[in-house]
């Protein structure tokens, strides 16, 4: 499960963009989530592993706060993050592995790269294509900094017209995929509570790793 605005500081592509226009484009996306406290996500996720050629596909449900909470929820398990604590809730084996929230959490989970980018990863403009009524704008986001992040690089296509993310694809190092197409997407919405904690029912096993 390991896995939403920018400032340009490296344009690397023969791209037909102005440096100019690209800076504008880049500033536009950055206010526009720079204004949301929370974000609300349906996905569907697809996992693609180099080394053995199989694929795999699930569907789930992101909530992601500005505070570095977070909490995602699949047909699987549920992962909780309220910043200090971080539960992971195994369904299937029905057990609740509760650490401290630690920062490569929040790396995969489409978090920097909505909030942080620019301080974290450099960017390129790879491709424009029209998409109905929409121009979709393909980036490249790459670490500054290799050791702190699980990921070689992500892709992440933006319509240039409502500046909303649309897809998005982390490739590790071993060039395994992770690809997010986003299936709806709400800013701002009521938030439910208690949605960044995670209340341990009795009688599930526990592994509490806070030692």
């Amino acid at each position: 499960m390991k896995r939403l605005v920018i400032v340009l500081l490296v344009l690397l592509t023969g791209f037909a963009w102005s440096g100019q226009n690209v800076d504008k484009f880049i500033k536009r996306v950055q206010k526009k989530y720079q204004k949301v406290n929370l974000l609300h996500i349906d996905f569907k996720q697809s996992n693609r592993f180099k080394l053995t050629g199989l694929e795999n596909e699930i569907f789930g449900t992101l909530w992601l706060s500005r505070q570095n909470k977070f909490r995602l929820d699949t047909e699987d398990q549920t992962i909780v993050s309220d910043g200090k604590t971080f539960w992971r809730f195994n369904k299937l084996e029905n057990q609740v592995l509760i650490d401290y929230a630690k920062k490569s959490q929040q790396d995969v989970f489409i978090n920097n790269f909505l909030f942080h980018i620019s301080d974290r990863y450099f960017c390129q403009i790879l491709s424009e294509q029209k998409v109905g009524k929409e121009k979709i704008v393909e980036l490249k986001l790459t670490p500054k900094d290799s050791e702190e992040s699980f990921f070689k690089f992500i892709k992440v296509w933006i319509s240039d017209k409502t500046l909303q993310i649309k897809r998005v694809i982390y490739v590790d190092y071993n060039d395994n995929e992770s690809e997010y197409v986003i299936e709806k997407q709400e800013l701002n919405p009521a938030k439910p509570e208690l949605l960044f904690r995670f209340e341990v029912p009795e009688g599930m096993e526990v592994v509490d790793l806070r030692f």
